[in-house]
Formats: structure tokens, sequence, C-alpha cells
């Protein structure tokens, strides 16, 4: 029998908080053996290899690269030759002692047009030796006392290399590491609903047109709730403006379905119109935020349709999709869940979803949740429940992953930029 293996991701992102690579974090199901480090090290490599063999590499990383760690056999093996060079980084952890063996490895890589990466590095490390070779370089801030970040960062500057800051959980500690002149960040801080005071949200321009073009040549309906999923901040606006305080009779909502039907696509399409207007030039779907609520969504959508059968019960599948893509809604308008909740008017279960993770949808999330942390002791009991194993789950999370990243690489989305 084969043995399944979840790949969990981590969005690396840029200066502008843009989504640039992933960390990949590999999980084994419960009937793998536990194995020496050297051994885990080669089966992370050969996962790796057969799942974007399998699935594809644009369905794992879209336009990103992939981070992965590597132990000292691993670096040293001929299978990580098998790894797609322009895509991946190798990234040597911070117990790979930097002898001859390892640098002339890490120079090899390097010439052969691998990206490397030197993991946990500190002050006066030992590993010197791998700067030349070395693109970008990780610092785990708990580990480094500010003082020493500051001198830790002047250091590294004179090598012509990327810092990357791990760990960021906090907006002092992102804004920090940003005047000192990181590259590339990471952490529960991009990554998990973080309230971010004043966050304005808009809809990107080329959703909204789009939208504008569905509507004026009378799409059905289903095809405009489909537009909407693909922007999770349109999805919000959407139903902040069936409720607005202006509105004669106030409703209940409980999907994206039912805000179209109530707006009405005359005044949906002003709405746009305005929209699109006041949008200019921006407009990023390369935002972790905005990743992760679609994904949620999709993936949520995804489980519902696996277990109740994909032509049944739709309303229960766009539910779903709602509660996912809402999960993140304090974060994207930077007020609190429950106040988004009694805004939007949505119904008891999905607000008890969001507010709680009560009920049947607010489980669905906590799992999904679970899921995007890896953490494989919470989510993996709970599968049964929803007639999955780890392999149609993983099935599942690459799907949603592909669609989130179909969004991004899209023609249209191109030309925008």
């Amino acid at each position: 029998m084969s043995q399944s293996i979840f790949v969990g991701r981590q969005p690396i992102v840029d200066r502008e908080r843009r989504v640039v690579a992933y960390e990949l974090l590999f999980r084994a199901s419960r009937d793998a053996q536990v194995a020496v480090f050297e051994e885990g090290g080669r089966a992370a490599v050969r996962v790796m290899v057969n799942t974007f063999a399998s699935l594809g590499m644009d369905a794992v990383l879209g336009r990103a690269r992939g981070f992965f760690n590597v132990n000292r056999d691993v670096l040293l093996s001929e299978t990580i030759e098998a790894l797609p060079r322009d895509r991946v980084v190798i990234e040597v952890l911070e117990d790979v002692e930097a002898d001859e063996e390892v640098v002339a490895r890490c120079r090899a890589l390097r010439t052969a047009g691998f990206q490397i990466a030197v993991d946990d590095w500190v002050l006066d490390d030992p590993r010197q030796a791998l700067l030349p070779y070395a693109d970008v370089v990780k610092i785990d801030l708990p580990a480094v006392p500010e003082r020493a970040l500051r001198k830790l960062t002047r250091e590294l500057r004179r090598h012509e290399i990327l810092l990357l800051a791990e760990k960021v959980e906090s907006v002092e500690e992102f804004e920090l590491c940003h005047r000192l002149g990181f590259d590339r960040f990471q952490g529960y801080f991009f990554a998990r609903p973080v309230v971010l005071e004043g966050a304005e949200v808009d809809a990107t321009k080329t959703t909204l047109m789009k939208l504008l073009q569905q509507i004026a040549s009378e799409s059905p309906t289903d095809e405009i709730v489909e537009t909407f999923k693909q922007d999770a901040r349109l999805g919000l606006n959407l139903l902040r403006l069936v409720n607005t305080a202006g509105r004669a009779v106030r409703v209940q909502l409980r999907t994206i379905e039912d805000a179209i039907r109530h707006l009405g696509l005359q005044q949906l399409s002003r709405w746009v119109g305005i929209l699109l207007y006041a949008q200019g030039d921006g407009g990023e779907l390369e935002s972790p935020l905005l990743i992760t609520a679609a994904h949620r969504g999709r993936l949520m959508e995804g489980i519902v349709a696996t277990r109740m059968g994909a032509d049944r019960a739709a309303d229960e599948r766009e539910r779903a999709f709602l509660v996912g893509m809402l999960s993140l809604a304090d974060a994207l308008l930077g007020r609190p869940i429950t106040e988004l909740v009694r805004e939007l008017r949505l119904g008891i279960e999905a607000s008890e979803a969001l507010t709680h993770r009560a009920g049947s949808l607010g489980a669905l999330l906590s799992l999904v949740e679970s899921v995007e942390r890896g953490d494989l002791s919470k989510f993996e009991p709970e599968l049964p429940k929803w007639d999955l194993d780890l392999a149609s789950l993983q099935k599942l999370d690459h799907e949603a992953h592909a669609w989130v990243h179909g969004l991004v690489r899209s023609p249209m989305a191109d030309d925008a930029r």
C-alpha cells in the first residue's frame, strides 16, 4: 500500500507583502513508521518529486518558488538533481556543518542553477564558508535579540544575498525587519488572521472587468457567482453593499447568490462600475491573506462537494465557500469578526461558524485551519466525519491551491500588470 504524505505550505512574502515563495512542510500518515532523521530527509525529497510529478508544479506553487529543508545526507545525494532548479530553493538546515564536502556541494549546486538558502543564521555563525554560495539567509527572529539583529543585518548586507526574517508574528516585528532592510518575510503574521488596522478593501481591477463583461452579456447567475469567488475582497464588498444602512429592507444572507439576487443585476452593474473607476491600477491577488481566504473557501467547498456529491446540495457548497472566504474578514477589513458578522447579517449557521467555530461549518473551518498549519494530530482524526482520508484531502488541497494560483497567473491578470 502506498503511503500518503500531506504537504503543507507557509507563504514567504516580499517587502510589499506579496507571496513569492512557499516553504513546503511534509507530513506523514498515521501508518508511517518512525524513521531516523536521515531516512526522513530522503523520504521528504521522494515525496516532493512524486507529488510534483503527479499533481504538477503549478498546482503546488503557482508562480512562486518552493523552499524545502535538506539535511546533510539529502544535500549530498544525487536525488536532489531531480528537482526543477528554476522553481525550488534548497534550504540547508542549521545543523549541517559547513565542512569542505558541504561547501563544495553548495558551490556545485549553485553553479548548476539551484538557489541555496541557509537556515537559522546567528551572530558569529560557524557556516561563514557557505555565504558566497547562498542566495538567501534566513534569520529566526525569536532566537536573535534586537541589538544582535541590527548587528547581524549590517554584517550580512556586505554579501549579495536576500535576508529572510522567519517567525514574524506581529506588525511591530514586520516593521522593524522592514526598516532593517530585510527582503523576505515568513511567519504567522502573514498566514493567520491578524487584524491590520485601517486595511483598505478593494476588488481587483481584472475581476471587476470580468464581472462587467458577464453582466453586460447576461451571463448565467452561477457564472457571476463563480467570478465573485475569485476575489475574497469583492465578495466582502458585495455582502456589505446589500446590507447598507440606507436600504429599506435588510436581509439575512446565506450565499453569494443570495446577495446577487437581492441586489439585482442592474444595481450590481452600477456598483461594479463605480468600484472599477475608483480602483485605478491597484489590486493585487498576490496578497497572502487573499490567497489564504480564497483557498479556504475553495477547499471547504470541495470537501462538502465530496461528501454530498458534486451535483447535489449546491446551497451547502456555497455556504461552505462563503464561510471560508469570510474567515479572514477581520484581517482584510481591520475590524473584529463579531462586528462584521452583525453588519453583514449572515445566517445563524455561518455566524456561529465564524465567531465560535460552532456547528458543522465551524467544525469544517477548524479542520481547514489545522490543514493550513500542517497540524496532522488535529485534522487527521476528524477526516472520517467528512468521508475523507489523507490522500483524498491532499488531492482536494492541491486542487484548491491550483484554482487559486490559476487566478494569479490568468491572462487577464497579466494584462493588468
